[in-house]
């Protein structure tokens, strides 16, 4: 009797078996073959490459296509998305990859893919979807490892998968980007293997970011980190920890009044930091609109320019609001020189059409071992500035509102560059924009090329050679020599400008 029990409890286990089996096999062919909406892709992302590739007229790839990037990616192929098996190893154990356009593509592909397949609403950890920067964001359990460069969220529900970003605004350009480290953000399960807590900050959310790049340069500075992290940090109202990747620790000393105004706390420096860091919300890389200025509808608080030029004369004690003057005292205008290229050749011939246009002429420039603060004090005192494009026009946001920029664009079919580094971002910070194209006639370039050269005739065909090349010849070889009397209506169009300003006695 026993024995034939034995016997039926045998064949009812080898019969839920081969059932087990079966279903499990018949889940598999519904996942990969099936159409619609319902169809499953283990490996997740953004359809943003689909659209494309439909638009353009190619087939757009499959799950199984997409499955294959993701597996290339985690062969050392690239790859900024994969699934992960946290059971297997800790969560901050994860292999550094480098991020190529092809990558990041695909991780768009994945990412929109996996939004789609859970529900359109609902928003992601991370969006790639920005052409300037990469932003993930993170609530509840999650911990910061300094050494492993990761940052993870642990949730009972949390599907297992990760990303890899650089997190410095400037995403769409290879050179900037290439010695930024990554950053690896995962989502983990509760039973996912993870390294304790060693600094329990659960009441300041981190904000994650990479100093590198080309922040040596004053204007990247600006453009790539200061007003990035304004647009991301502000809602905080200094009740954050920066967490930065960086090895310009110069860089956070000379900006360091103006960090101080984003936080109040300590910034712990990423790399090679052993401990683990837990916080209740983190923020892993910086939002960016557009060169040099703020979108306000896009901002959590709808702070603009005109807000981060407040900061900016907070950070440093600058007192003038406004550029008003009595009717006698003549309005200061700040004359930036330059001693490297694109200087001005007849610099004593434009300080007397200014002063001859009303104004009391100050020159002045940053120079490497120049304290920041007290040149930016000598802008603020200033209610208008002159320069050749350049690094130098970047001090705009000390100027105070309602004062007007002057910018004297090089030969060379130069004026969508440096428009777009300078016209919108200072009319957003509430200044007068004007600008001066040089003619060949005014540049230095006349006296090393003939006028019947491509130089002249038809400088889009050197732009097509590379930014390279075209610095070479415009920017980097080039100096000014000022027409002053077809300069001069441009002084008193500024001069114009600055009289609604005047204080009646």
């Amino acid at each position: 009797m026993k024995k034939r029990m034995e016997t039926s409890k045998l064949a009812l286990r080898l019969l839920l078996g081969v059932s087990l089996a079966a279903l499990t096999c018949f889940l598999a062919v519904s996942v990969f073959s099936g159409g619609g909406d319902d169809r499953e892709d283990t490996a997740g992302g953004s359809t943003q490459g689909v659209a494309t590739a439909a638009q353009s007229g190619e087939s757009p790839p499959s799950s199984i296509d997409l499955i294959m990037e993701r597996r290339k990616g985690e062969d050392g192929g690239g790859g900024d998305r994969e699934v992960v098996n946290p059971g297997a190893v800790s969560v901050f154990q994860s292999n550094q990859k480098s991020t190529s356009a092809k990558s990041n593509a695909t991780n768009q592909q994945l990412e929109q893919t996996r939004r789609e397949r859970k529900g359109i609403g609902e928003k992601s950890i991370c969006d790639f979807s920005d052409w300037r920067s990469d932003v993930c964001e993170m609530a509840g359990d999650v911990r910061i490892h300094g050494n492993s460069s990761a940052v993870v969220v642990v949730g009972s529900e949390a599907e297992e998968e990760a990303w890899r970003i650089k997190p410095y605004a400037r995403k769409f350009d290879k050179s900037a980007m290439q010695h930024i480290k990554e950053v690896t953000v995962r989502s983990a399960g509760a039973g996912a293997v993870v390294q304790a807590c060693t600094v329990n900050q659960t009441s300041v959310p981190a904000l994650v970011f990479a100093i590198g790049g080309y922040a040596g340069n004053y204007y990247h500075a600006y453009t790539d980190v200061l007003i990035p992290l304004f647009i991301t940090a502000r809602q905080f109202d200094g009740d954050v920890q920066f967490v930065v990747s960086t090895s310009m620790f110069w860089w956070v000393d000379k900006y360091k009044p103006i960090l101080k105004q984003l936080s109040r706390h300590e910034i712990v420096y990423l790399d090679g930091d052993g401990e683990v860091r837990c916080h209740r919300r983190v923020i892993v890389g910086l939002h960016s609109h557009k060169p040099m200025s703020i979108d306000p509808a896009r901002t959590p608080g709808g702070y603009s320019m005109l807000d981060f030029t407040k900061l900016m004369r907070v950070a440093y004690g600058l007192e003038r609001d406004r550029p008003a003057r009595r009717a006698a005292e003549p309005p200061r205008l700040l004359l930036i020189p330059r001693k490297g290229s694109r200087r001005f050749t007849n610099l004593e011939e434009v300080v007397s059409a200014a002063e001859a246009a009303g104004f009391e002429v100050v020159l002045a420039e940053a120079a490497t071992t120049t304290r920041l603060a007290e040149f930016v004090r000598v802008v603020n005192s200033c209610d208008a500035m002159v320069g050749v494009h350049g690094a130098g026009l970047t001090n705009f946001v000390y100027l105070p509102t309602g004062a007007a920029v002057v910018q004297i664009i090089p030969f060379g079919n130069l004026e969508k560059i440096s428009r777009s580094c300078f016209m919108n971002s200072s009319e957003d910070a509430g200044l007068r924009y004007l600008d001066y194209s040089i003619g060949p006639a005014e540049s230095s370039l006349s006296a090393q090329y003939p006028r019947d050269d491509p130089v002249f005739t038809d400088p889009k065909s050197i732009h097509r050679l590379g930014w390279k090349k075209m610095g070479e010849v415009y920017l980097d070889h080039q100096d000014v020599k000022i027409d002053v009397g077809r300069f001069r209506p441009l002084l008193l169009q500024a001069r114009e400008h600055l009289r609604r300003y005047t204080i009646e006695v």
